[in-house]
């Protein structure tokens, strides 16, 4: 989901978070405070507390729930066993 806020100079990633909503901003406080969340801007984690520039884009990422490594060896196996396209079938 993007949202785009307006928010004056030297705005911080806490006061984004409180410009989205009450009910959604306390949600995402809460999943940030338990580590469910973290955050990032452009890809690189920051705080909080971290101060914003004009045209940056937050970034709420969660745990990853399995290696990506181990995630494409599991969808090669699947297409291997169904036999589909032959650059999947085993050596």
């Amino acid at each position: 989901m993007s949202r785009p806020l307006e928010l004056p100079a030297g705005a911080r990633v806490d006061d984004a978070l409180a410009a989205l909503g009450e009910p959604l901003a306390a949600a995402l406080l809460e999943r940030i405070a338990r580590r469910n969340l973290s955050i990032a801007v452009y890809g690189k984690p920051r705080s909080r507390q971290a101060a914003l520039h004009e045209g940056d884009r937050i970034e709420l990422v969660g745990e990853l729930v399995l290696d990506p490594k181990v995630a494409r060896r599991l969808r090669v196996q699947q297409r291997r066993d169904k036999g589909g396209d032959r650059r999947w079938k085993p050596r």
